[in-house]
């Protein structure tokens, strides 16, 4: 399950903010391996996101990327990913490889920034959904949780807050899950910057 460490900020606390504040960033995940949701899970937008990366995104001509991504929890030897990332009208979606993987992601993200929720799809959690279910991610039973808890987050949700729905796939060792969230913590962060800018 997906932590995020340092940049969750409590709900309540001074820097949280009001609810309509903008600049917001709320995280949904689900772990396919205990078929539990969490969230949400207030985010700031903060340095921690890669300045690399985001540079990297903004130099592609398209609106693809695929690359590594070298992340370490604090105290660590840098672990080495590779993240395909796509973004589209209204949202960005990434697919996160460890360094072996050739059974598929270890991590499917999508994100939606505040300034596209106004156009963003009416059937994006069904979409978004389809695509973890044809990549292995998800079971039956789960695909139809986890799209009932999206629409529930999308409705229950501001449009100044920036949304993130995380599907961990169970590829990944779960004593190196802290690994994956500061990789995860960081493409997030670039992907939103990338997207409001496009």
């Amino acid at each position: 399950m997906i932590s995020y460490m340092e940049t969750v900020v409590p709900a309540g606390s001074p820097a949280h903010g009001s609810r309509g504040e903008e600049g917001r960033i709320q995280l949904y995940g689900w772990d396919s391996r205990t078929e539990t949701w969490n969230g949400p899970t207030g985010l700031t937008l903060s340095l921690r996101g890669s300045r690399r990366l985001l540079h990297a995104l903004q130099a592609t001509p398209g609106r693809s990327w695929y690359g590594p991504v070298n992340c370490g929890a604090p105290g660590e030897a840098p672990t080495r990913f590779f993240s395909l990332i796509h973004s589209l009208c209204d949202c960005a979606v990434a697919m996160i490889y460890c360094n072996d993987s050739r059974t598929g992601p270890i991590e499917i993200v999508a994100v939606v920034p505040a300034e596209m929720r106004a156009r963003l799809r009416p059937d994006f959690a069904f979409e978004f959904v389809s695509f973890a279910r044809f990549l292995g991610a998800l079971s039956e039973g789960g695909a139809l949780t986890v799209h009932d808890l999206i629409e529930a987050a999308i409705r229950g949700s501001q449009f100044s807050e920036a949304l993130v729905f995380s599907i961990s796939t169970g590829l990944w060792t779960s004593d190196l899950d802290h690994v994956l969230s500061c990789c995860v913590e960081r493409i997030v962060l670039s992907m939103l910057e990338w997207v409001a800018e496009r």
